[in-house]
């Protein structure tokens, strides 16, 4: 009878060990590799040299550093990246805008970066945009899906009158139609437009000039963001190690670094 119990003592003690090994796996799910899907939006994420870089990659690689995270960076064409960010438990996205369509689409985990967004016209050209709906009457340039379309089309524009681009040069190539005329505003990113109009070898303050300013999409600045499938657990410590992270120096020297 001794040796009997002994033996279903052991047994218990096996199945309690059972329960709590996978108990602790399951609770520490952020210990697997997540997977951060971007674009190439520079200077806040883009490729030079094969390696994935900019001031929002830079701060979310430190983010994950210091809470001890294991990931691996992604960039795809926008329209893709916005899929792709919306399945899988360890999906993330980066640099994205918090806006009222996505909002239920992902767990906003904060802003990585301030911005300010803008309208662009060649500096030539004699063009006044006192109040959004001014820039009804002109060809404008957007990339499909992205936060400035979005915005315009909420504001009661019609898609099927912009000039739509998409793919890795999709930005650029919006530029190169401002230049040629084919296009007569450019909604982009302060710091993205100046970043293409000096790729394509032009001086921004002779080339573009800035014709109207997006208050609205100006506020916040550019997010990370998990799929709703993510667990709670790793959204809330990726978050504090956002939070513990933009109150350091470092945090505001690779702001600085990049010129914001």
């Amino acid at each position: 009878k001794t040796l009997n119990k002994g033996f279903k003592m052991n047994l218990i003690n096996k199945s309690l060990i059972s329960i709590v090994f996978f108990g602790f796996v399951a609770s520490n799910s952020y210990a697997e590799k997540i997977i951060l899907y971007t674009e190439e939006f520079p200077p806040f994420n883009m490729t030079e040299k094969g390696k994935i870089t900019g001031v929002s990659t830079e701060v979310v690689q430190a983010v994950m550093k210091n809470g001890g995270i294991s990931y691996e960076i992604q960039s795809y064409p926008w329209a893709r990246t916005y899929k792709l960010a919306q399945k899988g438990k360890n999906s993330f996205i980066y640099s994205i805008s918090r806006r009222t369509k996505r909002e239920k689409l992902f767990k906003w985990i904060g802003i990585i970066v301030p911005t300010v967004q803008s309208v662009f016209s060649l500096k030539e050209r004699d063009i006044i945009i006192k109040k959004l709906d001014d820039m009804k009457q002109y060809s404008i340039g957007t990339t499909r899906e992205d936060a400035r379309e979005t915005f315009l089309v909420n504001k009661g524009f019609d898609i099927k009158n912009f000039q739509r681009t998409s793919g890795d040069d999709s930005y650029f190539n919006n530029y190169k139609k401002l230049k040629v005329g084919r296009i007569d505003l450019w909604p982009m990113p302060d710091a993205v437009a100046f970043h293409f109009v000096k790729k394509a070898g032009d001086n921004p303050g002779k080339m573009i000039k800035k014709v109207f300013t997006f208050e609205e999409m100006s506020k916040g600045g550019y997010y990370l963001a998990a799929s709703l499938s993510v667990p709670d657990n790793t959204v809330n410590k990726i978050r504090k190690s956002l939070e513990d992270f933009k109150a350091t120096t470092d945090y505001k020297k690779i702001l600085s670094n990049w010129g914001l």
